[in-house]
């Protein structure tokens, strides 16, 4: 006849066991908290950085936008060959020119063109062909010159 065996008690067993355990899921599951929190601000940071790059490109964009709106209408008014003191005015409303500067070949033209919250000076210049050329500037005049002083139209 055979004896029954006897096992040695589990040492997971117990109260103290369950303690362990327990711990160690409560451990788990704080780690996997704070992962899914950390994962959360990233992506949070990274779509308002994004925002903002976007934010920034459309009102670049909004500004070209109006900087070649205001060349065609410069352009329309040059059609003689000639950039008037009127029609520079008329054109330009509501906005004033930094400069005005009249040459033998033609007319520059600087002004500021803003849109949204984004703003660049460009420089205009009209030959005596009719044709006027745009160009964005680094920086704008830090305060309104010209050789000529413009006349703003009735109206």
């Amino acid at each position: 006849m055979t004896s029954p065996t006897r096992h040695a008690p589990r040492r997971d067993s117990g109260p103290a066991g369950f303690l362990g355990r327990s711990a160690g899921c409560l451990g788990a599951a704080v780690l996997v908290g704070v992962l899914v929190a950390a994962g959360v601000l990233v992506w949070f940071f990274q779509a308002v950085q994004d925002s903002g790059r976007d934010r920034e490109r459309d009102a670049r964009a909004a500004v070209t936008a109006a900087a070649e709106r205001l060349r065609a209408r410069l352009q329309k008014a040059d059609a003689d060959g000639t950039l008037t003191d009127q029609e520079i005015a008329a054109v330009l409303r509501p906005r004033s020119p930094r400069s005005v500067v009249r040459t033998a070949t033609g007319t520059t033209v600087v002004v500021q063109v803003a849109a949204s919250d984004w703003a660049q000076c460009y420089t205009y210049t009209a030959g005596r062909t009719g044709t006027v050329t745009a160009r964005p500037l680094d920086g704008c005049p830090s305060a309104p010159t010209s050789n000529v002083a413009l006349k703003t139209p009735p109206g």
